[in-house]
């Protein structure tokens, strides 16, 4: 497969030399692969295999999700070639300019209306579920004609949109290239679902029961959301805080999402009178604008023993949530499984949209979580949660149990392993199967 014509592309093998820590990750990995499986002790010999691993940049979770299996596989096997892309870079410029604006307008200001969307079109009517990949197929001719000119030996989705548009060439024979989905949420939504998809990955076994009864006959693998290797660090905290210049006190890290969605400055306001020592770090992601009302918000907060971090968007965030003792957020799937691989409790602000209602509730039943109804009240429930012997220790504790953090490393496992089933050979037209 020849680079595909976007300056988004980020090729391996020479992807990035990894850190000490990705190198650690690469042992444990290896005990925690499940025998199904199958990763050779070796690196297997993949010289000439071409993986593409297609998100979509809506959010940052499933741009994330793909960069984490990409990292992952090139601990496996270095030798593949790896292409991590924007599928939606590749759309029609009045189709992704909608696609994009239209999503952040209703997460920003009409969560109530993308709950709605969520819950409809989580059961398709078949008419519509065969209208949807048509209408994509043509906004998007030229990802699918520059893919099927030089097809790679496997493309892996982490965002439903290219799974919707490949699928029927894939069930169809057209594209020979065998085609993964990694659910990126606790739930897999209805709209993940298409005949033509060889396996599927998911956040754990509930989700495979789900997808098992819509989609019987599916190749399900329950191994968690990819996250990248970095979240599986542990280290000196209080060296961390010092190379990132904070004190080395209670912090706690307030997110509003890649995109920069939520009420930022209520948070750090909701801290004023918090009783103790405390370090907020602000994470406003790419919108400027919240950036900027952080920092006019962040002096009336401060006193001797507080202070505020404001940041705009950071790409070394497993770092400031290491350096972190919990996180405030809205529960995206990428950030949740972030936060429990590091054994951080969360305070949960709410959903904007269906999903993250289901992983608000999924944290909440789990104990790593405590849920907070409005930004206002963040720091009125962190003292309370303080004043509790023992609360935020056991929430950790809890944490780190129900954290998944080899995630990636066993989507690439199985990646190299269907690679060493089939080598030098085109992958056959699958079976059809109805999606209910």
């Amino acid at each position: 497969m020849s680079p595909l014509p976007f300056p988004s592309s980020i090729r391996n093998p020479s992807l990035r030399k990894l850190s000490l820590a990705s190198e650690t990750m690469k042992t444990e990995s290896r005990k925690e692969v499940s025998i199904e499986e199958r990763p050779s002790s070796d690196p297997p010999k993949l010289h000439g295999k071409k993986l593409l691993v297609l998100g979509v940049g809506v959010g940052s979770g499933h741009m994330r999700a793909a960069q984490a299996v990409a990292e992952a596989v090139s601990l496996f096997a270095p030798d593949i070639e790896t292409q991590v892309l924007d599928a939606l870079d590749f759309g029609a410029l009045p189709y992704r300019r909608a696609y994009r604006s239209l999503y952040l307008l209703l997460a920003r200001r009409f969560p109530q209306i993308l709950d709605l969307l969520y819950r409809l079109t989580d059961s398709l009517p078949f008419g519509l579920s065969g209208i949807l990949p048509a209408i994509d197929r043509l906004a998007f001719l030229r990802l699918t004609e520059t893919i099927l000119a030089d097809p790679p030996d496997l493309i892996l989705c982490t965002h439903f949109l290219p799974l919707e548009i490949l699928a029927p060439l894939r069930l169809s024979g057209e594209l020979s290239s065998p085609l993964f989905g990694a659910v990126t949420d606790l739930h897999p939504h209805g709209i993940w679902l298409w005949p033509g998809v060889d396996r599927y990955f998911t956040a754990d076994e509930n989700a495979r029961k789900q997808i098992a009864l819509r989609s019987p006959g599916a190749a399900i693998s329950p191994v968690g959301i990819p996250i990248s290797p970095s979240f599986s660090r542990t280290g000196d905290r209080r060296a961390l805080r010092q190379s990132l210049g904070l004190p080395d006190r209670r912090t706690v890290l307030l997110l509003s999402g890649g995109e920069g969605i939520g009420d930022l400055p209520g948070l750090i306001a909701s801290f004023r009178d918090f009783p103790g020592e405390l370090t907020l770090v602000a994470i406003a992601g790419k919108n400027h604008r919240l950036e900027a009302r952080c920092r006019q918000v962040a002096p009336t907060v401060e006193s001797p023993g507080l202070s505020v971090r404001t940041l705009g968007f950071v790409r070394n965030m497993s770092d400031w949530m290491a350096a972190s003792d919990i996180v405030v957020t809205k529960p995206g799937g990428l950030t949740l499984f972030e936060a429990l691989a590091l054994g951080r409790p969360l305070i949960l602000l709410p959903a904007r949209g269906g999903q993250e209602e289901i992983n608000r509730q999924w944290a909440l039943s789990r104990g790593v979580a405590a849920g907070c109804d409005a930004a206002g009240g963040a720091g009125e429930l962190l003292a309370s949660l303080v004043a509790q012997p023992g609360r935020l220790e056991a929430m950790a504790r809890a944490a780190l149990l129900a954290g998944r953090p080899q995630a990636a490393t066993r989507v690439a496992g199985e990646i190299v392993h269907t690679f060493r089933e089939r080598p030098g050979q085109e992958s056959p037209k699958i079976q059809n199967r109805r999606i209910s």
